[in-house]
């Protein structure tokens, strides 16, 4: 038997030519040496994967065209490459954003600040000049960081009009922007303002494949693959929190605080910090404090972590699950007075609406916080 292991898959060859792959909580697809593509499908329930994603990630469709073609089958890839090119077209129609950045070049005329150590480096008889400048250019990280993007989605889609067109717009990125290969590290240190807000929803889903995308041999010397897996837990728990915020949205002196930090529970060194996914709070005090939990079933240590967290909050818990038809739905009673509940939300609508979508979630969760804390 032979194992190769990527993020999030385990690939193992049996004997009689039969593999077998393992996963986690991720879906996507895994395109293997010579072989097939396999796309790997949510376990749970039957959500609706574009619009889930859609929800998440706030990438609400500018661009209705490409609606037939994504609610018509099309590999998971492709779906998230439909997605990114309906946000590139957005930021294009509105232009490129041209930045001031820091260079450091050699010219034949003095420009901008001498850098003192990188000339006297080339020696006595250096005719040009090391300088340190401002640029006003296109060839910014932001723009380098959707070039990489479409130009690693290009190659990977199934879908020759799909990838067509990201060809297209990657030829025309490229009369302005240097394609390189971007880290999620760098694409994660941008920073939008107020002038290239516009580019907010194509650069979540760039940091969304260059976070998940795997391309590389899966084992030596068979040829090139590639992985596209995306792990449920966290587009689950970014469902969740907008969920919670859209509901207290319009109740005054309430709020949401997501991925909230606790220190006052356990004292010690080193510190041991909690971070549940989700706290409401209103007029600043905890009301409600709450875990995502992709799963099919309520797990021990789930309820151990939500209870921890009740106790550092003093509030009522709940976990929130994705629609398992009733399932794991329960209420329960804590000796400290305190409820804590098992919530799911409605992840199966079948509707490629997103405004439809979350108003069918949020309603479900405004019913339970109204039951709950009133």
């Amino acid at each position: 038997m032979i194992e190769s292991q990527v993020d999030g898959l385990r690939v193992e060859y049996r004997r009689g030519k039969q593999v077998v792959l393992h996963t986690d909580h991720r879906v996507g697809v895994v395109a293997l040496p010579d072989g097939p593509t396999i796309e790997i499908q949510p376990k749970i329930g039957d959500p609706n994967l574009v619009t889930l994603l859609r929800y998440a990630n706030g990438a609400e469709p500018t661009h209705l065209s490409r609606e037939t073609e994504l609610e018509s089958g099309t590999n998971f890839v492709d779906t998230v490459a439909a997605l990114f090119l309906e946000e590139l077209e957005a930021v294009l129609s509105q232009g490129l954003r041209r930045e001031y950045v820091d260079v450091e070049g050699t010219e034949e005329y003095l420009r901008g600040r001498l850098n003192v150590q990188r000339q006297l480096a080339g020696g006595p008889g250096k005719t040009d000049f090391e300088c340190d400048y401002d640029e006003f250019t296109y060839d910014t990280t932001l723009n380098q960081t959707i070039l990489c993007v479409a130009n690693v989605l290009s190659s990977v889609v199934d879908g020759t009009g799909i990838a067509g067109e990201l060809r297209e717009y990657e030829s025309r990125l490229r009369r302005r922007v240097t394609l390189r290969e971007v880290s999620i590290e760098e694409a994660e240190r941008i920073e939008l303002t107020r002038l290239t807000d516009y580019y907010e929803k194509v650069l979540v889903l760039s940091r969304l494949v260059l976070k998940h995308i795997y391309i590389e041999d899966i084992v030596a010397g068979e040829g090139a693959s590639y992985s596209l897996l995306i792990g449920m837990n966290d587009v689950f728990e970014k469902v969740v929190e907008r969920t919670a915020r859209e509901t207290v949205d319009e109740r005054d002196g309430w709020s949401v605080e997501g991925q909230a930090r606790t220190d006052n529970l356990l004292r010690g060194s080193p510190p041991i910090r909690m971070r549940p996914d989700f706290v409401v709070k209103r007029h600043g005090e905890p009301v409600l404090v709450g875990d995502a939990k992709w799963k099919t079933g309520v797990k021990n240590n789930d309820v151990y972590q939500v209870v921890a967290y009740q106790t550092a909050y003093d509030a009522p818990c709940v976990l929130v699950y994705p629609d398992n038809d009733g399932a794991v739905e329960n209420d329960y009673s804590v000796k400290n007075g305190h409820s804590l509940a098992m919530l799911e939300l409605p992840t199966g609508v079948n509707t490629a609406d997103v405004h439809e979508f979350g108003r069918e979630n949020v309603e479900r969760f405004f019913d339970f916080l109204s039951r709950t804390v009133g």
